[in-house]
């Protein structure tokens, strides 16, 4: 008997009304591990695209991982959070080997998991395999995302060896927009501010 295998999700472009982002232990006990330019920027593409989402009414989940020890999510990307949104505490890598989580994520009706943060080869790809066993289509975003040294650049490839989508802030931007409406929607007062050196 032989096997097929096929995507969970044909391909297509990212849809904005099935998509939730999920910013995963963007904490300062994580990002104090990377060089100060590789801090910055992976703080600055995340903050533009939880900017985005909002704009766009995608939903967010947020995760921290030990907080007591690693903090709450960065001061930069949190100030952007709506007041009553949870940083739900994660204490298994994937969330969705954490009972609340895998409940709390499988309750919403948004199948598109964006997912941003730290740290890539661990809790970022953990979390994106479990998602997608769970029947989500898993985007994980290049450059709102990292790791210390080779790690960033290592999870990105086992994430895409196992069928795990990679993305730029910049592609996302543009497939969750759509359209010249879209554009006109984004770029309404107040500003969204694009990341350092990315050009839209």
């Amino acid at each position: 008997m032989t096997s097929q295998t096929s995507p969970i999700h044909p391909a297509a472009v990212i849809d904005p009304q099935d998509s939730i982002l999920l910013v995963i232990d963007l904490q300062e006990g994580f990002l104090k591990r990377l060089t100060p330019q590789r801090r910055d920027s992976v703080i600055d593409h995340c903050r533009f695209l939880v900017e985005v989402a909002y704009r766009l009414d995608v939903p967010l989940f947020a995760t921290v991982e030990d907080p007591e020890r690693n903090g709450a999510t960065t001061d930069r990307v949190c100030a952007c959070f709506e007041r009553d949104l949870p940083q739900r505490e994660k204490r298994i890598f994937g969330l969705c080997s954490q009972n609340n989580l895998r409940e709390a994520i499988l309750a919403q009706p948004k199948r598109t998991a964006v997912l941003v943060g730290m740290d890539t080869d661990v809790c970022v790809l953990h979390s994106a395999l479990g998602l997608r066993a769970a029947g989500f289509r898993s985007v994980i975003v290049s450059d709102a995302t990292e790791a210390p040294g080779a790690g960033h650049e290592q999870g990105l490839a086992r994430a895409a060896a196992l069928g795990v989508e990679i993305a730029g802030t910049r592609g996302v931007y543009y497939e969750w927009l759509r359209s010249i409406d879209g554009i006109a929607l984004a770029e309404a007062p107040p500003q969204i501010v694009p990341p350092v050196g990315t050009v839209l």
